[in-house]
């Protein structure tokens, strides 16, 4: 079987250095696709960048219900936002889901494709999501299946680790700051078994290794070196740190050594010779198996 990668840089329109960071990682690295974050200010004029710039790069949603504003009118996502109009944090929305009426997560879900649609004049070719949020909840994780479908496009393979329940959950207790063990292992159980029943395309593999402190070019080397067969998902976050990035980000620095590794030669160098094919999300209907 092909050894086949998709390398997926979230956040484009998060900010401009951000967004320059990832046109430069296509154009000169690796990475085949992006996902927009449609409701930045950033958005509008990087998108327009892309599709001039950059005719092949993937265009995908970042669903977004925890950084910046809402698409919708706040009256629209009650609940979603705090007294300032601006969404919850993402310890503080996951604390919340429980009681939020999901109508107001799928308004704002919707919204965003509309306003995607609206920059780019097309579908997004895949759907994921800021800081995981939508994966994070069996209700909220539906309803992004539920828009998938409906749209016809693939979305991103909710957790990494396979059928590796320990593997997913460590992921979840990571990325959500969850305290009780047995509660994200039965919520890794039930995202898993949830993915086995959709029809949506979305890779064989998710892997989220490339981040934080393991974002060297040896890093990504290894990475790459052991792609199992199918396709795979690699998430990144290359960019160029600015002052806007510095003001609302957690996730800095890391983002340039990830810039360097993905535009390094190398990277490209090991892919032909270790003949692992570059997909972007929009290839990834051809492959559904």
């Amino acid at each position: 079987m092909l050894r086949q990668i998709i390398v997926n840089a979230d956040d484009f329109g998060y900010t401009p250095g951000v967004s320059q960071g990832i046109l430069e990682a296509h154009l000169n690295g690796i990475v085949t696709s992006t996902s927009v974050m449609v409701n930045m200010p950033a958005a509008e004029q990087w998108v327009k960048t892309a599709l001039k710039e950059a005719p092949d790069l993937g265009l995908g949603l970042h669903l977004n219900l925890t950084t910046g504003r809402p698409v919708s009118r706040l009256e629209d996502v009650e609940g979603l936002v705090d007294a300032d109009g601006v969404f919850y944090p993402k310890h503080e929305l996951l604390n919340r889901l429980p009681t939020i009426d999901p109508a107001y997560v799928e308004r704002e879900l919707l919204a965003q494709v509309a306003r995607f649609e609206q920059l780019t004049g097309r579908l997004p070719d895949h759907l994921d999501s800021h800081h995981h949020i939508t994966y994070m909840s069996p209700p909220t994780m539906k309803l992004m299946a539920k828009l998938a479908r409906e749209l016809e496009v693939p979305m991103r393979r909710p957790l990494p680790g396979g059928d590796d329940i320990s593997a997913a959950a460590d992921f979840l207790e990571a990325l959500g700051g969850f305290t009780n063990r047995v509660y994200v292992e039965e919520l890794a159980a039930v995202i898993q078994g949830y993915t086995t029943h959709i029809s949506t395309p979305m890779p064989d593999h998710l892997n989220v290794e490339f981040h934080g402190e393991q974002t060297t070019l040896g890093d990504l080397l290894l990475i790459l070196l052991h792609v199992p067969e199918g396709i795979t998902e690699l998430v990144c976050h290359p960019g160029h740190v600015d002052d806007e990035l510095r003001q609302t980000a957690s996730y800095v620095e890391p983002r340039e050594a990830e810039l360097a590794a993905l535009t390094h030669p190398s990277a490209r160098e090991l892919l032909n010779s270790e003949f692992i094919q570059l997909l972007n999300f929009g290839d990834l209907k051809l492959f559904a198996r």
